[in-house]
């Protein structure tokens, strides 16, 4: 499961909320800022129309009020470990007393020579 914070927004009312904000006018003159798009936005605004802000959600990746993008680490699903099937444990077995008596015959010779 992917986290998605809380403060996530609605694809759906930020576009509405961006068209609203381009159309309205200030009447006094003074502007509040909110008719500001940053320019990612507005270019993401024309070049898919329509469409925009409308893909489903991502998996691990959330989208700011600027439409911009924010990726998040997914966490990989989870799984039983498999160990080591009797003849694979007979095997290491094998193995691990080869080593041990190869590291042993080292020694025996290193002693030998000195």
């Amino acid at each position: 499961m992917t986290y998605s914070p809380a403060i996530s927004p609605d694809f759906v009312s930020i576009a509405q909320d961006l068209g609203i904000h381009r159309s309205s006018k200030a009447k006094s003159g003074f502007s509040d800022g909110s008719e500001l798009v940053p320019a990612e936005a507005g270019l993401r605004m024309q070049r898919e129309g329509a469409s925009f802000l409308r893909r489903p959600a991502l998996n691990g990746a959330t989208v700011d009020q600027e439409g911009l993008t924010n990726n998040y680490a997914v966490e990989p699903n989870m799984y039983f470990a498999s160990f080591p099937t009797p003849d694979e444990a007979r095997r290491y077995v094998i193995q691990g007393a080869a080593a041990a008596l190869f590291i042993v015959s080292l020694i025996v010779t290193s002693v030998a020579v000195s």
